[in-house]
């Protein structure tokens, strides 16, 4: 398996896995979030990650970084780790975003990451408001991503 073919495997079953019910538990509840301090926090001060999110590819590579200096965890704890980076720190512009990728960054369901990108077929995003008026989009959420959210 290439990569690029791993890469895109991984990224289809992260987003299976951010769209089920257990993925959208709150913060004190989210076993990833837990995993990510464990695995991450051993080595240096998470807070740098939340400082400085990046696209999926960035924080792929950043984790087989860390993994190649020795970072230590398992496998199922390193999948735990995108998990939660993908969800919570990696950056989209819904204007281009896939389906799977508004459904983890958005915290969306499928099909309200459909009707994103109906909208965006006929009138593209221009702001965290217009993206507010999709149905279904949680505005609390949205407002929590914001900085993520790109147009």
């Amino acid at each position: 398996m290439t990569p690029s073919s791993r890469r895109l495997a991984g990224r289809l079953l992260l987003a299976v896995l951010c769209a089920s019910p257990a993925a959208h538990a709150g913060p004190a509840a989210d076993p990833d979030a837990a995993t990510f301090k464990q695995v991450c926090g051993g080595c240096h001060n998470t807070d740098l990650a939340v400082q400085a999110p990046r696209s999926y590819e960035g924080w792929y590579d950043t984790v087989q970084t860390m993994i190649d200096r020795g970072a230590r965890g398992s496998d199922a704890q390193f999948q735990s780790v995108m998990t939660y980076l993908y969800r919570n720190l990696t950056t989209i512009d819904v204007n281009d975003a896939e389906a799977e990728d508004l459904v983890a960054v958005l915290h969306a369901t499928p099909q309200v990451a459909e009707a994103v990108i109906a909208r965006r077929a006929t009138r593209r995003f221009t702001d965290l408001a217009d993206l507010k008026t999709v149905p279904g989009l949680d505005s609390a959420v949205l407002d929590a991503q914001a900085r993520l959210i790109f147009f």
